[in-house]
């Protein structure tokens, strides 16, 4: 008897370790866009885009790193947690003083529990004034 209360009590705890888990989806990244076309731009202009993502998770995410292709592309990302349901954003600054076409892809890492790495994509053209 003594057996199946403790066998009983085990599967019932088990379940509800379960239940719970089942219930927190932890932090999770959405980008509504992971794509910008800058189009043609003027060598010397600004280069800057933004990349706005929010936290549809439960529990807080934060941005680990953000790294591009070369060093031409610059991203920047908020340091601290951003709370569920809450937004954010990656600012990206592309050096415009090269002329021609440029793809470049941002890698941005954070704590989301269905996708530790999101690609971002730039790519425009640069012309002469």
């Amino acid at each position: 008897m003594k057996t199946y209360i403790s066998l009983l009590l085990t599967t019932l705890f088990a379940m509800n370790a379960i239940a719970q888990k089942a219930e927190k989806n932890g932090p999770l990244i959405h980008f509504n866009d992971k794509i910008y076309n800058y189009d043609t731009i003027s060598r010397g202009s600004s280069g800057e885009c933004f990349f706005e993502f929010e936290n549809t998770g439960d529990e807080p995410l934060i941005i680990i790193s953000a790294f591009s292709s070369c060093g031409c592309t610059v991203p920047s990302w908020p340091k601290e947690p951003i709370l569920p349901n809450k937004k954010g954003e990656i600012k990206i600054k592309y050096n415009t003083e090269k002329i021609g076409s440029f793809s470049k892809v941002i890698v941005v890492k954070s704590n989301s529990t269905d996708n530790e790495k999101t690609i971002l994509r730039i790519n425009g053209v640069v012309k002469k004034e």
